[in-house]
């Protein structure tokens, strides 16, 4: 499969903000991480965000989006988008090399000591389902995703909105190798996230 085959975008626009579909031809490892980390990068913010695997294998991934700078998503910047996402899917090039050429850096305004992080059982024995509600900022999403996929947890969907100031997104999770989490993870995921939001 050619590697513009792996990733099709589509967009709409809806007032001021654009609705974002990505089609992954088969699921891989931090598709959440990796998306988010070019449209923050790009100074997109995302207001919400729907990803599910389909029974075909391939993925789909919704994003509601904004400039943060006033710009237009028109052709020349989806292809900017597919490309270096492209670019980080083939593994060409690193998210933390990716940032630094993209000038982004790590914002040291975090922790919030009323964040809430909810655990209950998923649809499956072996996923769980996580609710976070916290202070919306940019980028944090791609900061939570970047916490999962170090941890070698799997997203299998999320729901995430953003309500005025306030995040209020729900991930099902499992571990990489399809087994339920522990207790031992769950607790450093929860510690790690909560030194993030």
């Amino acid at each position: 499969m050619k590697k513009e085959e792996l990733l099709n975008l589509e967009f709409s626009e809806e007032n001021d903000k654009y609705r974002l579909q990505l089609y992954f031809a088969h699921d891989e490892k931090g598709i959440v991480y990796r998306a988010t980390s070019v449209l923050s990068a790009n100074r997109w913010n995302i207001l919400g965000a729907t990803i599910r695997s389909l029974e075909n294998g391939q993925v789909e991934d919704e994003f509601l989006i904004q400039s943060s700078e006033g710009k237009v998503l028109d052709e020349t910047e989806l292809d900017l988008l597919k490309q270096e996402m492209l670019s980080i899917f083939s593994e060409e090039i690193s998210i933390p090399t990716y940032l630094i050429k993209k000038n982004r850096k790590a914002i040291a305004e975090k922790g919030n000591p009323n964040a809430m992080i909810q655990i209950e059982s998923g649809n499956s024995e072996s996923s769980i389902k996580m609710r976070i509600k916290t202070n919306d900022r940019e980028g944090l999403l791609c900061d939570i995703a970047r916490i999962f996929y170090l941890e070698c947890v799997d997203i299998l969907s999320v729901n995430a909105r953003t309500i005025g100031d306030i995040v209020d997104d729900t991930f099902e999770l499992q571990a990489e190798s399809g087994s339920a989490l522990d207790k031992t993870i769950l607790e450093r995921l929860e510690k790690n996230l909560r030194n993030i939001l």
